[in-house]
């Protein structure tokens, strides 16, 4: 009798995620013009909440940072919490190494408003091993930082912003990757494929 709980709860829940989904592509088909007469997509603004409306710069310096977020992401789609504590613990240290004086005074500026919440959640990461569901808890939280980030110290490659509408009791969380398909940091195996590719990011 428990296992055709958990069978019709896991089929609810896939249930759930696809007609979010769908409900977010027709969202996403619902243009406005903005006061300069440019269509803009309101509903990805709104569940973003982070300044990548703007073109992000193309730069090389950005690779360490990038790497290890996305090691983090990859580990967490593979369910292996080692791994993510380990590319937590990496990242870190890249946020305290990254070369400032590739960055303008505004940036830099901008930078050290922004990499201190970003390295407490990849901190936190990395001395959570073995306890994958908190350390998806900070990556929610670091994901945030890390597009707000990206738009100060740039890119070196195309990234893709993706959104979870179920996560956090369907409050939605976001993420980058470096590739086109869904795959759910915040679910792993149990619905891989939940969530939707809010926008690709290419550096200029």
């Amino acid at each position: 009798m428990k296992k055709v709980f958990l069978s019709l709860a896991v089929a609810a829940m896939l249930s759930s995620c696809s007609n979010d989904t769908s409900q977010q592509s027709a969202d996403q088909a619902e243009m406005i013009h903005d006061a300069d007469g440019h269509e803009h997509d309101e509903t990805a603004t709104t569940l973003s909440n982070v300044p990548l409306d703007g073109p992000i710069r193309k730069s090389e310096n950005a690779s360490g940072i990038l790497d290890n977020y996305l090691e983090i992401k990859e580990a967490l789609v593979s369910e292996n919490s080692d791994k993510a504590a380990t590319s937590g613990n990496a990242l870190a240290k890249e946020f305290a190494s990254f070369d400032k004086a590739s960055l303008d005074a505004v940036q830099r500026a901008s930078y050290e408003k922004l990499v201190g919440e970003a390295l407490e959640q990849a901190e936190h990461i990395g001395e959570s091993k073995g306890k994958i569901d908190h350390q998806r808890e900070h990556f929610d939280a670091l994901s945030t930082s890390m597009m707000s980030l990206i738009a100060v110290i740039g890119s070196d490659r195309t990234l893709y912003h993706d959104y979870c509408p179920m996560y956090n009791d369907n409050k939605g969380a976001n993420w980058l990757s470096s590739n086109e398909e869904i795959e759910n940091p915040y679910y792993g195996s149990k619905m891989l494929t939940c969530g939707s590719m809010k926008k690709e990011i290419v550096p200029q």
